[in-house]
């Protein structure tokens, strides 16, 4: 039986407004499909995020690679790790719209972002909320 390398850490990325909620929206999209109705056709119609972005966060540059992987990782998990999984999903997107909003009040134009990643095989997930490092605005970048 081949086995399939599965390992978590943390990693930053750096992204705007846009990219932010564009990011929210891929992962709402691998939460729908990819995690609950486990549906790889689906997920692929549905993610609306840029080859840009899904090469930077997911380390593809194809939505089919993102829909399948994900699919193939849901698969592989036992009901409780699925649970989890889609528990620190959630969290991940709820933290990227707080974190919009916040940039949003503040009048920032970008932030770097330090994420929980899973890795399976070839793509990656972010996995629950993570840690505003740094933003960038009227007066340059600024320690938080």
């Amino acid at each position: 039986m081949a086995r399939t390398k599965l390992k978590q850490y943390v990693d930053t990325i750096t992204v705007d407004q846009d990219e932010l909620d564009e990011l929210a929206g891929a992962m709402q999209d691998i939460l729908k499909y990819g995690v609950i109705k486990m549906d790889d056709n689906k997920l692929e119609t549905n993610l609306s995020i840029s080859l840009a972005l899904a090469g930077l966060v997911f380390n593809l540059t194809r939505a089919a690679g993102i829909a399948v992987g994900v699919v193939a990782l849901v698969l592989s998990l036992s009901t409780d790790l699925r649970g989890d999984l889609e528990k620190n999903i959630r969290i991940a997107i709820d933290d990227m719209h707080d974190t919009r909003r916040f940039m949003k009040r503040n009048g920032y134009r970008k932030v770097k972002l330090e994420f929980p990643f899973m890795d399976y095989d070839d793509i990656r997930l972010i996995t629950g909320k993570g840690e505003a490092l740094r933003v960038l605005g009227k007066n340059g970048w600024e320690t938080l």
